[in-house]
């Protein structure tokens, strides 16, 4: 009888909780625009929220990521890359590089990961396989060794391509091993970077000025690239790490943040504008951080219940033992006053 009446507590509970996880996932699905969205834990691997989590569209410029991390794990941050004709004219989000122009490959990172520069990512690319043809093989070959069963890169920047293509949960994945690299997590939690005035150009300055007016940051006029993602800028615990656009991908965007322990990982594909793109990451991150809490104050219930139960069973086991301890002192109280009576009759019979 009491094992029904635990295990119907336990059922109820349980469904209770899932209940609360599923609720959220249908409040969010009404004010979330993106198509496809996972909240991630990043130290243990829990998917706390997802929708669409396994459905494959193109990632735009967080393929950049992936980009990064190997470049940081492969090669020495204090190369030089030499910028080809190729790269150079590649299309989109640029650095404004020129063919022939020379830059240690820390700055490049640094480059593609704060302002975005398709560039960059194929000079790196470049630099690494020879052929950005033969980087992107090696970055679906990377990728599936961490788990993302569902993706498939044909260049290092993210340019759209129907052969190029991820999952909300693959990028999770490939986030979470980059966020482990201590390098990378540096890169990506920088709001601002100097950059080298020999690169430096009119356009790049233009386009810097505009972002920082755009996020409220005052502009001193010395060289810096500003990191485009939002929510460096404005949400607490922010960590990282890359947001991206084609018209083909619309809105996309990897986030990080971290709040005492507890550090999540969010991804969004195919949101709708950048305004609310940030705004669905923020509210993801929002609801991953008040389920852990809900998943802590549950641990934290279920540990007090195991050692008062554990003090209980102690408590009935310790009685006969206490008594044996209270029992010492007068056994040793009587068998003090036998010792004294005895001394006392040998006494007296010596002095007869």
């Amino acid at each position: 009888m009491k094992k029904s009446i635990l295990l119907y507590f336990g059922v109820t509970i349980l469904l209770a909780l899932n209940g609360k996880q599923i609720h959220a996932q249908q409040d969010l699905s009404n004010v979330i625009s993106a198509d496809a969205w996972i909240v991630m834990d990043s130290k243990t691997g829990e998917i706390l929220l997802e929708k669409n989590m396994n459905q494959v569209d193109y990632p735009a410029s967080i393929t950049k990521i992936l980009t990064a991390i190997i470049a940081i794990e492969e090669r020495d941050l204090d190369e030089l890359v030499t910028v080809s004709q190729h790269a150079a004219a590649t299309e989109g989000s640029s650095l404004m590089l020129k063919e022939g122009n020379q830059i240690h490959l820390k700055d490049l990172l640094y480059g593609i990961m704060l302002h975005s520069g398709n560039d960059g990512a194929v000079a790196v690319a470049e630099h690494i396989s020879q052929t950005e043809e033969v980087f992107a093989q090696r970055m679906t070959t990377f990728a599936r060794s961490k788990g993302a069963k569902n993706t498939n890169f044909m260049n290092a920047s993210g340019l759209p391509n129907s052969q190029h293509y991820t999952t909300v949960y693959d990028m999770a994945l490939i986030t979470r091993y980059a966020m482990n690299n201590p390098i990378f997590k540096e890169i990506v939690g920088h709001k601002t970077y100097k950059w080298d005035e020999y690169l430096w150009n009119n356009d790049l300055e233009s386009h810097e000025k505009e972002e920082a007016k755009k996020l409220g940051l005052q502009w001193t006029g010395e060289p810096k690239i500003i990191n485009h993602n939002r929510l460096l800028h404005f949400y607490e615990g922010a960590t990282g790490v890359k947001n991206g656009f084609t018209h083909e991908a619309r809105y996309t965007m990897v986030g990080a943040a971290q709040r005492k322990e507890t550090e999540l990982i969010a991804v969004i594909l195919r949101s709708d504008n950048v305004d609310t793109a940030s705004k669905d990451m923020m509210n993801l991150l929002d609801e991953g951080f008040a389920l852990s809490v809900q998943t802590e104050q549950k641990e934290l219930k279920k540990n007090i219940t195991i050692r008062e139960k554990q003090s209980a069973d102690l408590s009935k086991k310790q009685p006969n033992k206490n008594l044996s301890i209270k029992r010492i002192p007068f056994y040793l109280i009587a068998l003090g006053i036998i010792l004294i009576v005895t001394l006392l009759f040998l006494i007296k019979r010596m002095l007869k």
